[in-house]
């Protein structure tokens, strides 16, 4: 709840399955037969290193999933957020929460803090609101719904998406006729 891939999906499909991950979304994908949606930007990672990624995931799938539509579009609205019982403003963090995807924005807007990296920016809003870090990078209503923080910046990037149904013989998915159609089937 409350990624950009949840609000993309609902967005653009009449029922959305939320997964734990994008890897567990192919999993339902491919049990339930349903399309399955995935940024291009995700990154999962520990703190030394990128443990997998999309390209990992897409070239895992290639016998089980297919791409079927691709398409670019914005985010919802992004923010840098410091907790003030931490510290005064970004200048001063020396710690930031991010997903790996965000790494870019926080080396543009906080470089001198180091990341904590988590698996979703909903995670790393709350490490800053339980103050296990100085700010977070994240969605900026997720944020503003979050007790105890004050956004410093905001933007909106875009992002794009992947569509994967299971290969022929794999699951009954059926493919919309483009983003944004409206379809009676379960989406993730």
């Amino acid at each position: 709840m409350g990624t950009d891939a949840h609000a993309e999906a609902e967005r653009h499909f009449g029922r959305v399955l939320l997964a734990d991950s994008f890897n567990a979304a192919m999993d339902l994908g491919l049990a339930e037969g349903v399309l399955v949606l995935v940024a291009a930007g995700f990154v999962e990672r520990d703190e030394q290193r990128v443990v997998d990624s999309w390209v990992d995931m897409h070239f895992r799938n290639l016998d089980l999933m297919r791409l079927v539509a691709t398409w670019e579009s914005p985010t919802k609205p992004m923010c840098v957020a410091v907790n003030p019982a931490r510290v005064a403003g970004v200048e001063e963090m020396r710690s930031v929460a991010i997903h790996p995807a965000t790494a870019a924005f926080a080396r543009r807007y906080a470089p001198h803090a180091v990341p904590t990296y988590v698996n979703a920016k909903p995670i790393a809003v709350r490490w800053a609101s339980e103050g296990r870090v100085d700010g977070c990078i994240g969605s900026l209503d997720v944020v503003q719904d979050s007790a105890g923080l004050e956004v410093r910046h905001v933007w909106q990037p875009t992002m794009v998406w992947c569509l994967y149904e299971p290969k022929a013989g794999r699951g009954r998915a059926t493919v919309p006729s483009a983003p944004g159609s409206s379809t009676g089937g379960a989406h993730t």
